[in-house]
């Protein structure tokens, strides 16, 4: 992350952009939080609800004894007699003196019928400016069951007692509230109730004001980040350039050269640049014509080594017939066919080398086929027996498959790595070619102490060169297989590299393991021949 220099100027002048306006718009909407929280003061809230309840209860205990009285009166023996003789003029003097010497400031008395009404049959106050609650048949039948009746709406009016009298008779009496008081309960009503929704617009003012001040932010965020995407385009623009520059030089385009702009110090920069490159492009064509004089070095080489490379076991052969001449009995015809069909293969191996070497500049194609290794082991080591006091073993698993390769190619690996064994053994020890099944995990010799060689071989065939003689270490033994690395004051150090690209070109794989004081092992991995013949077989691998 900000790993590129328009990256980071478009990060700092976005946080220079943003930082100080978002700073203050989150003081602002701070300060006019804080301002909105203080128009409401909890302290207030509960006084108006605490004056309010004082009130409540003052018209609580109004009412209850209101209902006393009402109770008393329906319990006088006198005026249930005065009822229950029908008595109403009397019954209502006793009504109205009993509520005036109670305090109260009117009583009525109520007849419930069998219809919805309750009819008043007397009704008395005890004061110009009191007025008569007139509730319905309902509400008196609810007042006797709470105990009171408190009439006037929300804002109470006059405070009831009701209370049964007979039968079908019911008494009301109670007071008229001080119209002050009245007057008193609506306002802090109506101050509490705005009060509280003064809360609630409150509540809904600050989270409106940081809503605001969040979509401001994003506002701001996104015309600080155009601001600092343009600003640090122009900056970075031809620093980029010359990156892209850069690569397109890593990447061989040696004409590609670049316009300088930007500030004194970026044109600098360009024309260094183009220099640079001018010279890198001088110094590659130096290069390449280093490379091509190398390359023929190279190539003679090679052509030393692999015409060398025949020489030896047609050497070997010339010898054992020089020392069948030499016999004193006739010479043996077995011996001589062998040595002269041993002599006529390296020819013709030479032959097919020259010619493909003369057309194409490179190894001939193995002209693939069914190759049993076994007797290519044992024709190989028939060569050397006799020649050398090393000891030459061949050892076979059986059965084993039948490999697809060339004969011709395989023969002379053999013979690289059977020269390179011998030039290390000092002329005592044993060598051994041992053929198996390719069986391993992967492929690969199992118990090396280090290998060198490509992973992931082919399920097939194995042919392995052993020998006893004193081994590399892991240094040497990873540098073996080198083009042009040899341990020794002669040759060209290309055997191995020849090995493994002869093996290579068979669909195999070549590894080499070693330890100091034990030997040495060269495995050489092949695929095996199929079942009736390779879709390849007769051709030549392309």
């Amino acid at each position: 992350m900000f790993g590129t220099l328009r990256q980071r100027l478009l990060a700092l002048f976005f946080l220079v952009a943003l930082v100080p306006s978002l700073g203050l718009t989150l003081v602002v909407t701070h300060f006019l939080s804080k301002s909105l929280a203080a128009l409401r003061n909890p302290e207030t809230e509960r006084a108006l609800g605490q004056s309010l309840e004082v009130i409540r209860q003052g018209i609580e205990r109004l009412g209850e004894d209101a209902q006393h009285h009402a109770t008393v009166l329906a319990s006088d023996p006198g005026l249930s007699a005065q009822l229950a003789s029908k008595s109403m003029p009397a019954l209502e003097r006793g009504l109205r003196d009993e509520a005036r010497e109670r305090g109260l400031d009117y009583i009525c008395l109520y007849r419930l019928g069998e219809g919805t009404e309750a009819v008043r049959l007397f009704g008395a106050r005890f004061g110009p400016r009191i007025t008569i609650p007139q509730p319905e048949r309902e509400s008196l039948r609810a007042a006797l069951n709470e105990g009171g009746l408190v009439t006037g709406g929300d804002v109470p009016r006059q405070v009831s007692g009701v209370a049964a009298f007979g039968t079908n008779h019911l008494i009301l009496a109670g007071y008229q509230l001080d119209p002050e008081v009245s007057s008193e309960i609506e306002a802090l009503q109506k101050n509490l109730t705005m009060y509280r929704r003064l809360g609630v617009y409150t509540w809904l003012s600050q989270r409106s004001l940081w809503i605001f001040a969040g979509l401001w932010s994003v506002v701001l965020g996104v015309i600080s980040f155009v601001l600092a995407a343009l600003v640090s385009r122009g900056i970075a623009k031809p620093i980029v350039g010359l990156e892209s520059a850069m690569g397109k030089i890593s990447g061989g385009d040696l004409e590609h050269r670049v316009v300088p702009e930007g500030t004194k110090e970026v044109r600098f920069l360009g024309n260094a640049f183009n220099r640079m490159a001018e010279e890198i492009q001088s110094s590659r064509r130096a290069l390449l014509r280093a490379e091509r004089l190398a390359a023929w070095r190279e190539v003679a080489r090679a052509v030393a080594h692999e015409i060398r490379n025949p020489l030896t076991p047609i050497q070997f052969a010339l010898q054992r017939l020089r020392d069948e001449a030499r016999r004193p009995e006739p010479p043996r015809p077995e011996v001589i066919e062998e040595s002269a069909d041993a002599i006529l293969r390296e020819v013709r191996s030479l032959q097919e080398f020259a010619t493909a070497f003369s057309a194409v500049a490179q190894l001939p194609e193995p002209k693939l086929a069914r190759c049993d290794l076994i007797s290519l082991a044992e024709d190989v080591v028939r060569l050397y027996q006799g020649s050398s006091p090393v000891e030459f073993r061949v050892e076979a698993e059986r059965p084993v498959p039948v490999a697809w390769a060339d004969t011709g190619q395989l023969q002379r690996v053999l013979v690289n790595l059977i020269k390179n064994a011998l030039e290390s053994m000092d002329g005592k020890g044993s060598i051994t070619l041992r053929v198996r099944r390719d069986d391993g995990p992967d492929g690969a010799p199992t118990g090396a102490a280090d290998a060198v060689g490509g992973a992931g071989g082919a399920s097939g065939v194995v042919l392995e060169v052993e020998d006893s003689g004193p081994g590399m270490d892991p240094a040497t033994l990873e540098r073996a297989a080198h083009p042009g690395f040899t341990t020794k004051s002669t040759g060209s150090g290309l055997g191995l590299t020849l090995v493994q690209r002869i093996v290579e070109q068979h669909g195999g794989r070549f590894a080499l393991e070693s330890s100091p004081g034990v030997g040495t092992r060269a495995a050489i991995h092949l695929p095996a021949a199929r079942e009736g013949g390779n879709a390849e077989d007769g051709r030549e691998r392309t």
